[in-house]
């Protein structure tokens, strides 16, 4: 049995002045998650530093400069070719507009209930189950 090799994603929550989380929908010819919604980043390159490449990812995918503030979980996924962590870190907006890249066709500023509602990635929905499902509002 070949076990597959771990690879390291890095992903950004931000909020918005509202308190609304920025979530961007996938490209449906993504590879992985076509078409489903998850929080902004992506791989780190081989050598690179993970909080450099979170603000790359950032504002190639956002537009957006950012800082960086705290580790807020991590979550897996399978592809054909690896195990991959998504760590979840939270940032802030320091400049930039927004202004989404191909890899994505929609993005949203979400509340959790929001959230909870979307066809998430894979990885998002595993994410959200563990750190945010718990602050969402029971429905009556």
């Amino acid at each position: 049995m070949t076990v597959k090799p771990f690879a390291l994603c890095v992903r950004l929550i931000l909020f918005d002045q509202h308190g609304h989380i920025l979530v961007l929908r996938r490209s449906p010819q993504s590879k992985t998650n076509p078409g489903k919604w998850e929080l902004p980043g992506g791989k780190i390159d081989t050598g690179e530093v993970f909080d450099e490449a979170l603000k790359r990812e950032i504002l190639k995918e956002t537009g957006f400069t950012v800082a960086i503030h705290t580790a807020a979980g991590t979550a897996m996924q399978e592809t054909n070719e690896y195990r991959v962590v998504n760590l979840v870190m939270v940032g802030s907006i320091l400049s930039g507009g927004l202004s989404i890249s191909k890899e994505h066709v929609e993005y949203r500023w979400a509340g959790l209930p929001e959230i909870a509602a979307l066809d998430k990635a894979d990885w998002f929905t595993e994410y959200f189950g563990m750190y945010m499902k718990a602050a969402v509002p029971a429905q009556e």
